[in-house]
C-alpha cells in the first residue's frame, strides 16, 4: 500500500459547459478508491494563453489525497479526460482548444523530469488561470523548485503582468452556482 500524498491537479475546459464538466470530471475522479476529493477552487473564466482561439476557458485547481504512485495518477487523469471526450491530436504540438484537461501540477514534494511526467508542472509560474486559483484554495503551499508559496508567486507574476514583463492574462472569478 503507498503512504497517502497530496496532489495538486489543474482542471481545464473550453469546449461545452466548462462549469458542468468540471464538477463531473471532479466528481469521477472522487470514485477512485485510491483518490480522497480534499478541496476544489472556484471556477475561474480565462482567456486563452499560449494559443488562438475564440472560446474562453473555466479553469479550476483541486487537492487530492492519493495512495497512487505520480504515473498512476497520471494515468487515471488521462482516463477521465478521455471518458468527458478530450482527444489528443500528437501530430499537433500546439495547445487545441479541449472538453477536458487535466494537469498533475504537484504531487508531494516530488521533482520529477522524464517524457512521461515533469513535476512541478513547468510552467505554473507563468499561468494567471493556475495561479489565482491555486492561491484562493492554498496561498501558503510551497513551491518545492523556488521556496515560494503559491500567493506570492501569483502576486509575481501579477506583477510582472502590470510591467508589461509578461503578457496579459484576462481572467475573472466565478462560482460554481452560476
Amino acid at each position: 500500500m503507498i503512504e497517502e500524498v497530496t496532489a495538486i491537479i489543474g482542471l481545464g475546459s473550453n469546449l461545452g459547459n466548462g462549469r458542468t464538466i468540471l464538477r463531473a470530471a471532479w466528481d469521477a475522479l472522487g470514485t477512485v478508491p485510491e483518490i480522497r476529493l480534499d478541496g476544489l477552487s472556484s471556477p475561474y473564466m480565462t482567456a486563452p494563453v499560449g494559443m488562438s482561439s475564440r472560446h474562453w476557458f473555466t479553469n479550476a485547481v483541486g487537492r487530492l489525497q492519493v495512495s497512487l504512485k505520480p504515473l498512476d495518477l497520471l494515468t487515471v487523469l488521462l482516463t477521465v479526460e478521455k471518458k468527458f471526450g478530450r482527444t489528443r491530436d500528437n501530430t499537433n504540438f500546439a495547445y487545441q482548444d479541449r472538453s477536458l484537461d487535466l494537469d498533475l501540477l504537484y504531487y508531494g514534494k516530488m521533482v520529477v523530469d522524464t517524457p512521461e511526467l515533469t513535476l512541478p508542472h513547468p510552467r505554473i509560474g507563468d499561468r494567471l488561470f493556475v495561479l489565482a486559483p491555486f492561491a484562493e484554495l492554498a496561498p501558503d503551499f510551497r513551491d518545492c523548485v523556488s521556496g515560494l508559496t503559491i500567493a506570492d508567486m501569483a502576486k509575481l507574476l501579477a506583477q510582472q503582468i502590470k510591467a508589461g514583463e509578461s503578457k496579459n492574462q484576462e481572467i475573472i472569478s466565478g462560482r460554481w452556482d452560476e
